[in-house]
């Protein structure tokens, strides 16, 4: 009589184990198939993809064998000890785990990732003027016009605000006018702008301020659009040159702003 017991406990057991065996495969299978979708839509990248896989096996097979051990068991001690241990992992690792949680974010905004911007960070008073080329677990990879690197936290970039901007750069041009009409100045400058070899940079008549203006001088500001990234050092001192000869009879001071 005891061991018919002991079977028909065991047998229950056994079907509810099975049954929860099911349950995770199922769950298993639906996520696998929403992560999949993501990735073919490009939500998320492969490697992101990888990693939350791993995890959610992970994540699965723990709570199934800790399902498991209480129903053949009936303690609560497995729950305790995964309470505890979670507790313990997330107060040694918060930083990891913050980080990662603004990656998983990250994930679903990768629209970002790519192209020019100008980037607003709460830890800087001035924006980041770049592309984001790369988001990992922990950190993002900001590359500026000039190709320089900047790496900042993920979090960080979560509480950013994210503008999109055209690569350029701005010339501020300090002309000498003398007795010179200043509309013929004027127009001589956007002449020359459109005149000279201006290499990997383009100019447009809307981005042309003027800036100042006395007897003596007239200050404008010129902005030059870039087709070509990184912006080099080398490009930028021959549109100087060409335009310091262009307007030489302007004594010209010419300046990157």
């Amino acid at each position: 009589m005891i061991n018919l017991e002991l079977d028909t406990t065991l047998l229950n057991q056994l079907e509810v184990i099975t049954l929860l065996a099911v349950v995770v495969v199922v769950i298993r299978y639906i996520l696998s198939r929403f992560l999949s979708s993501l990735a073919q839509r490009g939500s998320i990248s492969l490697s992101s993809k990888a990693l939350l896989t791993r995890l959610i096996d992970l994540t699965l097979l723990s709570a199934f064998l800790i399902i498991s051990v209480n129903i053949v068991t009936a303690s609560l001690t497995p729950y305790a000890v995964v309470i505890v241990l979670g507790f313990t992992v997330l107060t040694l690792f918060f930083y990891e785990v913050k980080q990662f949680a603004a990656y998983i974010a990250l994930q679903m905004f990768r629209h970002v990732k790519g192209r020019n911007a100008e980037i607003y960070l709460h830890t800087t008073s001035e924006p980041i003027k770049g592309r984001i080329v790369e988001i990992s677990p922990l950190t993002s990879v900001i590359e500026d016009f000039f190709g320089n690197k900047i790496y900042i936290p993920n979090t960080v970039l979560m509480e950013s605000v994210i503008k999109e901007l055209n690569p350029s750069i701005n010339i501020r041009l300090v002309l000498s006018i003398k007795d010179e009409d200043v509309n013929d100045v004027f127009n001589d400058v956007r002449r020359v702008f459109k005149e000279v070899d201006l290499g990997p940079f383009r100019f447009n008549d809307n981005h042309v301020v003027i800036k100042s203006l006395n007897t003596k001088f007239l200050v404008v500001d010129i902005r030059l659009s870039s087709i070509a990234l990184p912006i080099r050092n080398i490009d930028i001192l021959k549109v100087l040159n060409q335009l310091s000869r262009a307007l030489s009879k302007y004594e010209p001071v010419l300046e990157v702003v």
